[in-house]
């Protein structure tokens, strides 16, 4: 398997679970992650990622602080750490820098009046250096207004060199849980995620749950086949 070919399965595994963790090692199958299903073709037509300068009010979004300097520590199940920072400008766009080991992820994102929208991912580390890039987009990551019970989707063509993919999230608003975490104590909405990762020719499911605390975001994340992550500490500047 390619370089590209490898990173591209794992920036998916972490992309997909649109939460703060620490990617977990490169392997020969990474696929092991997801349980595959017959292939078939993307039944969506998702729209061209948008381009444009964006309006920084369209970030005040209540479980997805937007915030220039924003720092989120979490743990993972599996041991070891990752440190989030958020670069925020005034136009609405964002990145966000994940390091954890010998690895760093960005994540770039964009505020609409929708929602926020998570969308090119860059890796460096051990393994050179590479960019799952998003070619269209329909939908968005996080609403910008969740009531129980509410369904969303985003579905996302993506490429990492010559390799290309599908990711279908679907997502359910399933109700509010107290959750403790090293950070505290949290009213937490817990999101189901399910959907389909298209990859190698392959469709492959997802499944899992994230937890939002409004005013700081995913306090915990835990998707099937992999470690589960906690907020450990955080800081948002006003």
């Amino acid at each position: 398997m390619s370089k590209a070919s490898l990173f591209l399965a794992l920036t998916i595994l972490f992309f997909s679970a649109c939460s703060s963790q620490t990617p977990p090692p490169p392997t020969a199958t990474p696929t092991l992650f997801f349980v595959p299903v017959n292939t078939v073709e993307n039944p969506s037509t998702p729209e061209p990622v948008s381009g444009g300068e964006g309006d920084e009010d369209e970030c005040e979004n209540p479980f997805y602080p937007v915030s220039d300097e924003a720092t989120w520590m979490y743990s993972s199940s599996a041991g070891g750490s990752s440190v989030n920072v958020m670069s925020a400008d005034d136009f609405g766009k964002f990145t966000i820098s994940i390091t954890g080991g010998d690895s760093t992820f960005t994540v770039d994102g964009q505020c609409t009046p929708d929602g926020i929208v998570l969308m090119d991912t860059t890796y460096t580390g051990e393994y050179g250096s590479s960019t799952v890039a998003t070619v269209t987009n329909s939908g968005v990551t996080v609403p910008k207004d969740i009531g129980q019970g509410e369904a969303w989707s985003q579905v996302i063509n993506v490429t990492a060199g010559d390799q290309s993919s599908v990711i279908e999230s679907n997502y359910t608003a399933v109700g509010f849980e107290n959750i403790t975490a090293p950070a505290g104590d949290f009213y937490a909405l817990k999101v189901e995620q399910s959907g389909y990762v298209t990859v190698f020719g392959r469709k492959v499911e997802m499944h899992g749950f994230h937890w939002y605390a409004e005013g700081v975001g995913v306090v915990k994340s835990a998707m099937d086949g992999a470690p589960s992550v906690e907020l450990v500490s955080y800081d948002i500047p006003d």
